[in-house]
C-alpha cells in the first residue's frame, strides 16, 4: 500500500507527463494550421522617357565567327551579355579599322584575328585612340607576330589549362586574391613584358591570363583563354571592358538570392542513418543544427532564402518521403525571417509530368493561406507549358544561366530568373564564378543542395566538413555586397522587366556625367566602373562596391554625376 507522501509523488508525475503531451498536441495542432500570407506587392511604375541631348547608346562592334564550337559558345555568350547590357552591337565579318573613330569598342570572338582584319590598320586604329579586347585567345603559331609588339609580347609557345587565378589588379567589385578554375580553357604560355599591366596570372606558371596594354592613345587587353565558352566567366569581359575604358555605365540586376533547394526534405538520410552520423534523429538534427546555421547567415547579411521541395517529376519515384513535423517547423521559420516556399521540378523526360499529389495536399492543409508562386527547374527540360498544380499562382520560375532556354525573360506571365552558380563547395571553382557573374549582372544567385550537404550519400557524412563553405560564401561574397538587396524568386519580377526593357545612354564631359533612361522602375541598378571618385550626385544614390566600382540606383530618368577633379 501506498503511502501518502509516494502517492503524492506519482499524481505529480502523472500530472506532468500530461502537462507536456497536452502542450505537444497544442503545438502540433499550431503546425498543422499555419496562418501565413504572402501579399503580393504593388508593381512599381515605370518612368517615361528621357532623351540625352549628345548622349549615345552605347555600341560594341564585335567579330569573328570562329569555326569550332567553342568559339561559337564565345560568340554567342557575349551576343547575350551584350544584349544584356543594352549595346547597339555591330556584327562584323571584316573589319576595316581605317574606317572607325577613335575610342571605339572592338571585340574578336576569334583567336585568329587576321582572318578578319589587316593587323597593320589595326595596330593603327589602337595608336590612334581605339579599345580593341582579344576575348577568345591566340592562335597557335606565328600568324599573329605582327600584334606580339602591340601585346608587349616578348615568349609565346604552346596553349596549356591554368586553373589556378591569381588576381594583381582590381578587375571585379569583390574577388579573392587568388580562386580556382574547374573548367578547361586553351591558353596560350605567354612572356611579356613591363609595359603590360596583368590582372590574373597563373599561380603555378605565372603566365598571364588577362592584361592590358596601351598603345599611342589606344588600349588593348588579352583574354588569355577560351574562358567566355563557360557563361559564368562572362565577368571576364565586363572586367576587361572597364580596363580599357576610363569609365563604364551599364545595368546590373542589384539583388542577391539564394536558393535552398530539397530542404527541409531528405532522400539520403534518415533516423538512423542520421544517429549513426550525427547521434541524433533526422528532425533534431536539421532543427537544432543545420537550420540555426543558415538562420544566422540569413539574419546578418540580410538574405531570405526561396526553399524549394520536388513537387512535379518524370516519375513518382522520385518524391522523398515527407517528415510532415520538420516541414511545418522549418517552413514556419523559413517565411518568418522573409523567405519564400516554392515548387520545383525535375522532368528528365520531355512530356511525362507527375504530381506528387499527397505532398501538395499535405502542404495546403498545413499552409492554409499561402499561395505558391515561384517555380525552380532543377534538371532536366523547361517545361514550355507550366503543369496545372492546385494552390499555385506562378509569378517567376527558376531557369539556368547556362544551357537550353536559359537567361532571362519576361515575356510570359510569369518572369524567368536564372540560377546563375550552383554547389556547397566554394574552393573547386563556385568562388570565381560568383565572383564573375556579380561583375556582369550585378547579382548573387545560388543554389545549395541541403540534401548533399548534409549526406552525399548513405556512407558520406558531409555537414561538418561543407558547413565550413557556407562560412567562405557568407565572409567573401554575402558580407562584401551589402549594397545589393535579399530577394526571394518572386519578389525578382519588377528587377527583371526594368532590366530588360530599358533604354539608357550617358555622357561625360569634363568631371560632369550625365544619365539619361527610360522604362525603368525607381532604384534601377547600375554599375560604374571608374578610375576616378565620385564626388556628388543628383537624381541617383551611390555607394562604393569596392575595386574601382560603384553601385548607383536611378530615382529619376535623368540623372547627374559630378566627379572629383583629377
Amino acid at each position: 500500500m501506498l503511502s501518502w507522501k509516494r502517492m503524492l509523488y506519482v499524481v505529480l508525475i502523472v500530472a506532468a507527463v500530461s502537462f507536456i503531451f497536452m502542450l505537444y498536441n497544442i503545438n502540433e495542432e499550431r503546425t498543422r494550421h499555419i496562418r501565413i500570407t504572402n501579399i503580393q506587392e504593388e508593381k512599381r511604375e515605370f518612368t517615361g522617357t528621357q532623351q540625352l541631348s549628345g548622349g549615345e547608346k552605347p555600341q560594341v562592334r564585335l567579330v569573328g565567327e570562329g569555326s569550332g564550337e567553342v568559339c561559337q559558345d564565345i560568340r554567342r555568350n557575349m551576343e547575350q551579355l551584350f544584349a544584356n547590357l543594352h549595346y547597339t552591337v555591330i556584327r562584323e565579318e571584316e573589319l576595316r579599322p581605317e574606317e572607325l573613330e577613335p575610342g571605339e569598342l572592338v571585340v574578336f570572338c576569334d583567336a585568329s584575328v587576321g582572318k578578319y582584319t589587316d593587323l597593320v590598320q589595326l595596330g593603327d586604329f589602337i595608336e590612334r585612340g581605339g579599345h580593341v579586347i582579344l576575348a577568345a585567345g591566340l592562335p597557335e603559331g606565328n600568324e599573329d607576330s605582327y600584334l606580339w609588339p602591340i601585346l608587349g609580347i616578348r615568349e609565346k609557345s604552346v596553349r596549356e589549362n591554368y586553373n589556378r587565378f591569381c588576381f594583381e589588379k582590381e578587375l571585379f567589385p569583390v574577388q579573392a586574391d587568388e580562386m580556382a578554375y574547374e573548367g578547361y580553357a586553351q591558353s596560350t604560355w605567354l612572356a611579356v613584358g613591363e609595359n603590360a599591366d596583368v590582372y590574373i596570372r597563373d599561380g603555378d606558371s605565372g603566365v598571364p591570363l588577362l592584361y592590358t596594354c596601351e598603345f599611342g592613345k589606344g588600349t588593348v587587353c588579352l583574354i588569355n583563354g577560351t574562358f567566355l565558352s563557360d557563361m559564368q566567366s562572362i565577368g571576364l569581359l565586363t572586367g576587361a571592358i572597364g580596363a580599357v575604358e576610363d569609365d563604364f555605365i551599364y545595368p546590373v540586376l542589384g539583388t542577391k538570392t539564394v536558393f535552398l533547394d530539397n530542404f527541409p526534405m531528405l532522400t539520403y538520410i534518415n533516423d538512423r542513418l542520421c544517429m549513426q552520423m550525427y547521434g541524433c534523429s533526422t528532425e533534431s538534427f536539421i532543427r537544432d543544427v543545420v537550420w540555426p546555421d543558415f538562420q544566422g547567415m540569413s539574419l546578418r547579411t540580410q538574405t531570405p532564402y526561396t526553399s524549394s521541395v520536388l513537387a512535379v517529376s518524370s516519375s513518382e519515384k522520385s518524391f522523398p518521403e515527407i517528415n510532415d513535423s520538420l516541414f511545418s517547423t522549418i517552413g514556419k521559420s523559413a517565411l518568418q525571417f522573409d523567405g519564400e516556399l516554392i515548387y520545383a521540378v525535375n522532368c528528365g523526360k520531355e512530356g511525362e509530368v507527375c504530381l506528387n499529389d499527397p505532398f501538395i495536399e499535405e502542404f495546403r492543409s498545413v499552409f492554409t493561406n499561402y499561395e505558391i508562386q515561384g517555380l525552380a527547374i532543377q534538371e532536366g527540360a523547361f517545361l514550355q507549358e507550366l503543369p496545372d498544380i492546385p494552390g499555385t499562382k506562378i509569378r517567376a520560375v527558376r531557369t539556368s544561366l547556362n544551357g537550353q532556354d536559359a537567361g532571362f525573360s519576361c515575356e510570359k506571365a510569369y518572369v524567368e530568373f536564372p540560377e546563375a552558380t550552383a554547389g556547397n563547395s566554394m574552393e573547386d571553382g563556385n568562388l570565381f564564378h560568383l565572383s564573375s557573374v556579380l561583375a556582369a549582372y550585378g547579382m548573387i544567385s545560388h543554389t545549395f543542395d541541403v540534401n548533399t550537404l548534409i549526406a552525399e550519400d548513405e556512407q558520406t557524412a558531409s555537414w561538418d566538413e561543407k558547413k565550413g563553405q557556407l562560412g567562405i560564401f557568407e565572409d567573401v561574397m554575402l558580407k562584401e555586397t551589402s549594397w545589393l538587396d535579399g530577394r526571394v524568386l518572386s519578389r525578382m519580377g519588377d528587377e527583371i522587366r526594368s532590366y530588360l526593357n530599358l533604354e539608357y545612354a550617358w555622357k561625360r564631359e569634363g568631371n560632369r556625367i550625365e544619365l539619361a533612361c527610360s522604362d525603368i522602375v525607381e532604384g534601377q541598378a547600375f554599375f560604374f566602373r571608374t578610375n576616378g571618385r565620385i564626388l556628388s550626385a543628383e537624381g541617383l544614390t551611390f555607394e562604393d562596391a569596392g575595386n574601382g566600382y560603384y553601385l548607383l540606383r536611378v530615382q529619376q530618368n535623368q540623372a547627374v554625376i559630378i566627379m572629383e577633379e583629377e
